[in-house]
């Protein structure tokens, strides 16, 4: 059990999970908007030139403030700024954000205007197998998006100090005004332009001001300076800066998987490209709704129990989030899995969307679904090392979990060709591939291939945790994923039945009948699932049920309420 700063004990599981509720719920309310964005894009663009276009532009600036923005947030700055807090004045530690947000900014601005000079170099680098008209499209929209960094990642930087202060809600709905702004420049402006496409482009920048203006009145109201000093001097400007260099690696991990499955992805067929977007999108679903949010909430936990010299309780902690893990992300990888084309036909065949490009969505979808688990733990244990301050674990993962990466796509891809004029990345991609491809499933198989690299990123920072840690709950979470795995295969036979009562490709189908038999496999799954895993997994289950909002709460069954 670890203390308060004023000495009180607090239970640090009841913590997280109350933080992990409160964020699930704007993340939820963030995904269902973001998914709508997507079908949206989907059905005015479709998935070809534009939309490849798009999606290459938006990843190069968004991956940046992921690494630079997100990764220092969630792991560098938190636990810097909760030992200042729980050893030092807030006076000093406001101090110290002033100088953070000063730095942050300045480094932001020269990525931006780089950014912008060097964007064709860049868009080469990141899909290679694009030239012409693709390519001048892209080069021109990640012109226009470079601007997205500079915000976006003053927003990341406002994000890290809420979360160390324990203020969620507001950086959880920012994002739902980032969506909004697209989809509004998606249905209102793409009309009035040459190439619609490039409302996209303003969406994007509009919804990353949107975001930016929202955190200020919360980080004022909390007594936190906006009004930043130029400090590179500062102990904790350094200190961060340690923590953050292999984090540039080791927290962006997945982020520069996704980047290399798109460079990949430009060497295949046109749409590639559009359908490891959506693919990844609709994966990203459950690990943005709830992995994310309790990575997010179990980070400062696990942070104040290391400054408590609590190892115990650090144990503890992580094994309970590991068993949250097991109870939701099995069953929601099983259930992608098997009615992949189902989702992606409701979701996506209307407007401009044809009945190829369903298929081959739902395909690459089955590939990432392989490894939703994977990402979903890998993701808890980086968080337990960086609450421990060890930045360097999940920097060598990450390398490893790239190479593999590489060596799982060239095999699982397919063979790729360039032309004589290509440049020599694409020359040496396909020289690789005729030599060391064994299948070709195209974007399926580069998800498949992200999935394995996933799992070897697990595994070694598993084998590293262990011998930090010593003594690990492995019996209850053992039994957690039996009992998991047993109930995920259970619920994937009535899911499997109902999904082939229709033919989802057929545009004779009635749009209401095709979402009636989603909704019903899903709600026959869940209960299936629920039925068989509820002996094992009674206090998750109390513990997933407290995350709810307390109307909602009151709302399900009588022994779902027992606070136990």
């Amino acid at each position: 059990m670890s203390v308060s700063s004023g000495g009180v004990p607090v239970n640090e599981e009841r913590a997280m999970v109350r933080a992990a509720g409160q964020i699930g719920f704007y993340t939820l309310l963030s995904r269902v908007i973001g998914l709508l964005r997507d079908v949206i894009i989907g059905s005015v663009f479709g998935a070809g030139l534009s939309t490849d276009a798009f999606f290459v532009a938006f990843r190069i600036p968004n991956l940046l403030r992921r690494l630079v923005g997100e990764g220092a947030a969630s792991a560098a700055l938190v636990p810097v700024i909760t030992e200042y807090l729980a050893q030092r004045s807030r006076t000093e530690a406001m101090e110290m954000v002033r100088a953070l947000v000063g730095v942050g900014l300045g480094i932001l601005l020269v990525l931006t205007v780089a950014g912008v000079i060097w964007t064709a170099p860049l868009v080469h680098l990141f899909a290679p197998g694009f030239g012409g008209a693709r390519l001048d499209l892209t080069v021109a929209l990640s012109r226009i998006m470079f601007l997205y960094l500079l915000c976006i990642g003053g927003v990341a930087l406002a994000m890290g100090v809420l979360h160390a202060l324990r203020h969620f809600a507001a950086p959880a709905f920012a994002p739902v005004l980032f969506n909004v702004a697209i989809i509004l420049c998606a249905l209102w402006l793409s009309p009035h332009l040459a190439q619609p496409v490039f409302s996209l482009a303003y969406g994007v920048v509009i919804g990353g001001f949107c975001q930016i203006l929202w955190q200020f009145p919360v980080l004022l109201r909390l007594g936190v300076p906006v009004v930043p000093c130029w400090r590179p001097g500062h102990p904790a400007i350094r200190r961060i800066a340690f923590l953050l260099l292999p984090l540039l690696l080791g927290t962006g991990v997945y982020q520069v998987d996704q980047i290399i499955s798109t460079l990949l992805a430009s060497l295949l067929a046109e749409g590639s490209v559009s359908a490891l977007w959506y693919a990844s999108r609709l994966s990203e679903f459950p690990l943005g709704v709830f992995v994310a949010a309790l990575n997010t909430a179990a980070l400062p936990s696990l942070a104040m129990q290391v400054q408590h010299r609590d190892l115990n309780g650090l144990r503890e902690s992580l094994g309970f989030a590991l068993r949250l893990v097991n109870l939701v992300v099995l069953p929601a990888a099983v259930g992608l899995a098997v009615l992949a084309v189902p989702i992606s036909a409701v979701l996506f065949f209307h407007g401009a969307f044809a009945a190829a490009q369903v298929l081959a969505t739902a395909a690459t979808l089955q590939g990432f679904a392989v490894g939703l688990w994977s990402v979903a733990a890998a993701r808890l244990l980086a968080a337990c090392l960086y609450a421990l301050q060890d930045t360097r674990t999940p920097a060598w993962a990450g390398t490893a979990a790239l190479v593999a990466k590489v060596g799982f796509s060239l095999a699982l891809m397919g063979e790729v060709t360039a032309s004589v004029d290509s440049q020599a990345l694409p020359r040496v991609f396909a020289a690789l591939s005729a030599s060391l491809a064994v299948v070709d499933w195209g974007s399926a198989g580069l998800a498949l291939a992200s999935s394995l690299a996933a799992t070897v990123n697990l595994l070694f920072q598993a084998g590293v945790l262990y011998r930090r840690l010593g003594v690990f709950p492995w019996a209850a979470w053992a039994s957690s994923l039996g009992w998991s795995v047993t109930a995920s295969v259970a619920m994937a036979v009535p899911l499997w039945w109902i999904s082939r009562q229709i033919n989802w490709l057929d545009q004779g189908v009635p749009f209401a009948l095709r979402v009636g038999v989603l909704a019903l496999a899903i709600a026959v799954g869940v209960v299936s699932f629920v039925m068989v895993a509820w002996p094992g997994g009674r206090t998750e289950f109390h513990a997933l049920a407290e995350m709810l909002p307390e109307r909602l709460f009151r709302l399900l069954p009588q022994f779902l309420q027992s606070r136990g």
